[in-house]
């Protein structure tokens, strides 16, 4: 083959000679699939030799809704909403209406077909026996099922030009990095249901009618506990939807609960008040998120409030609280505060799901969908 080759003018080298020859060949960069992420260390291009203290949709604040105030530094007033949502939340709807959220709550809890491994089943008094492993519906596809059937059949029932002003969207992410004593913090979240409005969300609140919890004192914890530094972050705020878009102003967020999803750092079961703490860190992100974009990332004081509405739910349980934000200076527990109305704990039923063979459902509240229903039309 050498002497065919060297007929028609192609070079012959020896393999052995070749691979002895010290220069270096120019590597080759080969495209894959995707772009390969850069190392993370100090030469990445988000590396920060300052930490920033990060709060995220999968995990919760130690001291639960009295840490999130302070972060926030905001008050509360608790089994309170503002009075416009209790009105609504008082009308009564046809009979229809609610069979209609109880096929929604059997379609999320019994009828889907999903099969998926379920969390292990624990006795504390016998933490060595393991129970057989049961498939079944996933807590994150109940969510979505109910959250999404809910929020159809309340655009179904409301007035047809109220519904062409709001815009709805899926699984948006939200970001706030703001300073609070000499400390960088930020909260990224999800929203996994996003309502939007033409006109910025308005509450009339008569705040000399209100007890508020003020803002307590941590000592001897630092606010920042349990909020794991990260040295690879961008300091700016990310609100999903832009600022030439017409409905973009925020008017309710949703907000999942998911027990396989979300956890403490340090393993121990979540409690309620840290979900409350949750319901209020997530608004707060929302609307500060928003503020930002309108009046730009350095904005203490707001020149209008800033309203949010905001409904946390497992599937079962549903917490419903508005936040009015007045201020992003959270520097202490003087001055201006921002303010916090809910209702916590509210069950939309007690059991769903296959007893004896049968789909059941017990005990279905219809005061829930009353206040969803009050949340999108107000």
């Amino acid at each position: 083959m050498e002497s065919l080759l060297k007929e028609k003018g192609i070079p012959v080298q020896d393999a052995l000679e070749f691979i002895k020859q010290p220069e270096v060949t120019e590597r080759i960069n080969i495209i894959g699939p995707y772009e390969q992420p850069l190392p993370l260390d100090e030469n990445h291009r988000d590396y920060k030799s300052k930490p920033c203290m990060t709060l995220t949709n999968e995990n919760v604040l130690l001291e639960g809704i009295s840490q999130a105030q302070v972060l926030t530094k905001t008050i509360i007033a608790q089994h309170k909403l503002p009075n416009r949502i209790e009105e609504l939340a008082e009308i009564s709807v046809p009979k229809t209406v609610h069979e209609s959220v109880k096929k929604a709550i059997l379609s999320a809890n019994v009828f889907d077909c999903e099969q998926q491994k379920l969390p292990k089943i624990k006795d504390p008094l016998r933490p060595a026996y393991n129970f057989p492993r049961i498939l079944g519906i996933s807590d994150r596809r109940r969510n979505q099922i109910i959250t999404n059937k809910l929020l159809q059949l309340v655009e179904k029932c409301s007035d047809f030009e109220l519904s062409q002003t709001r815009f709805v969207t899926n699984d948006v992410e939200t970001k706030t990095v703001f300073n609070k004593e000499d400390d960088l913090i930020q909260f990224h979240n999800i929203s996994n249901i996003l309502v939007t409005s033409e006109k910025p969300l308005s509450h009339d609140i008569k705040e000399r009618d209100i007890p508020f919890a003020e803002i307590p004192d941590l000592y001897p914890i630092k606010h920042t506990i349990t909020l794991p530094p990260e040295h690879f972050y961008e300091q700016t705020s990310i609100y999903p939807i832009q600022k030439s878009f017409t409905r973009k102003h925020p008017h309710t967020t949703w907000l999942h609960f998911n027990r396989t999803e979300v956890s403490n750092i340090y393993e121990t079961p979540v409690t309620d008040l840290q979900i409350e703490g949750r319901a209020l860190t997530h608004a707060f992100t929302v609307a500060s998120s928003y503020a930002k974009q309108i009046h730009g990332e350095e904005v203490q004081d707001l020149p209008e409030p800033i309203f949010v509405n905001c409904i946390q739910t497992d599937g079962q349980k549903y917490h419903f609280g508005v936040l009015k934000l007045n201020t992003l200076n959270v520097d202490g527990v003087d001055g201006t505060k921002n303010e916090w109305y809910c209702k916590n704990n509210i069950k939309l039923y007690d059991r769903s799901g296959y007893f004896n063979g049968m789909p059941v459902l017990e005990n279905y509240n219809p005061k829930v969908y009353g206040y969803i229903n009050a949340f999108y039309n107000c």
